[in-house]
């Protein structure tokens, strides 16, 4: 993936105008390019790149690490625009989360969004599609925060039978997170997202006007900034997920030709704005396997044996010769490690130090 592509992308301004209130403007905003003046454009489009350093200077000019759950909590869902509007006139929970996923990358275009189901749960999934440094923390917990606070005011879920994932190690200020985060709260997941109980998808919202659902659908249509290019990414993930909840199918992933026909795009077409991002549906489908691979070896109920098999690989050998050029281990040893995190988890500094030394995929 191209980072310079995704850092060019466009975004509404609403937190850069929010956190001005927070912070010193001026300070917030040095070395950003933007103009203050023309943040009172609710119009006004920024780009990834401006964002990311505004999130770093907040970062800095903060006087306590976790000033930002306390930031979070003031975001309502009013300020995403027609997203907003959709959440709160969704006919049941699940057509509302939905259309938040879909949609709402749209307003964070560094990051990829999706809902699949696991078992008897719903995952709201967050993948970042660059590498955000120190603001991943407040730019992972935001969408999941707005989603929380969605399913607390309109439908009043006990969030006991929810947990918050995060695939990164505790922060200097884990213990404060039960102030913000309602579900329980698990580091070290093998992705980012929210999970929830699949029956609540059913969940009926008992404010549902029909006319307010279908305005909203339509503005969040006519609204929508994502490009061509981002948009195919997010439908060739999405394929992807769908294809792999497939049991019976006969090979895990299908062929770029296969995916592109259920798109209704030419592979050509497909290949030449997959490029325009900087990647390529080989190296996506190689980081929904590596992907797949964690989360299913965090699973000590499911044999390394039958790991490879869903993951399309012909020999356990085969998958662990993979797994450790991807990963520099074995499966294994990964499945070791992670198990012996859940059981017996590290304070945050120590957790931080190890992670260091953990080897990175190779590309």
């Amino acid at each position: 993936m191209d980072a310079r592509v995704i850092e060019d992308l466009p975004m509404p301004a609403t937190y850069a105008r929010h956190l001005a209130r927070v912070f010193d403007p001026h300070a917030l905003f040095d070395g950003t390019g933007i103009d203050l003046a023309l943040l009172d454009d609710p119009e006004r489009r920024i780009t990834v790149r401006q964002v990311l350093r505004y999130i770093r200077n907040a970062l800095a000019l903060a006087d306590e690490p976790d000033w930002y759950l306390r930031w979070m909590r003031t975001l309502a869902d009013r300020f995403h625009g027609p997203i907003s509007g959709a959440l709160q006139s969704a006919p049941t929970l699940g057509q509302g989360v939905d259309v938040f996923v879909e949609f709402f990358p749209s307003r964070t275009p560094y990051m990829h969004m999706q809902g699949r189901n696991e078992g008897d749960r719903f995952l709201i999934e967050l993948c970042p599609l660059i590498d955000l440094g120190a603001s991943k923390p407040l730019l992972v917990e935001a969408p999941l925060m707005i989603v929380q606070q969605h399913l607390d005011s309109v439908y009043g879920v006990d969030f006991g039978e929810a947990s918050l994932m995060l695939d990164y190690p505790p922060t200097p200020y884990a213990d404060r997170y039960r102030r913000s985060f309602k579900p329980a709260v698990r580091f070290g997941a093998r992705c980012n997202a929210l999970a929830i109980p699949r029956a609540w998808r059913a969940l009926p919202n008992l404010g549902y006007i029909e006319s307010s659902w279908s305005h909203a659908l339509q503005q969040c249509e006519a609204t929508s900034a994502s490009s061509r290019e981002r948009e195919m990414l997010s439908q060739v993930r999405s394929c992807l997920c769908r294809a792999f909840e497939r049991s019976t199918r006969s090979r895990p992933l299908p062929t770029l030709e296969g995916v592109a026909n259920e798109l209704h795009v030419s592979p050509r077409t497909m290949i030449r704005r997959l490029r325009f991002l900087g990647t390529s549906y080989q190296e996506i489908t190689r980081d929904f396997l590596q992907a797949r691979a964690r989360e299913m070896l965090g699973n000590d109920e499911i044999t390394i044996k039958e790991v490879a098999g869903k993951l399309g690989f012909d020999t356990p050998a085969n998958f662990g010769r993979t797994f450790k050029r991807w990963f520099g281990t074995s499966p294994g040893s990964y499945r070791t490690t992670q198990l012996r995190d859940r059981r017996d988890p590290e304070p945050p500094s120590a957790a931080r130090k190890r992670s260091l030394r953990r080897p990175v995929a190779r590309r």
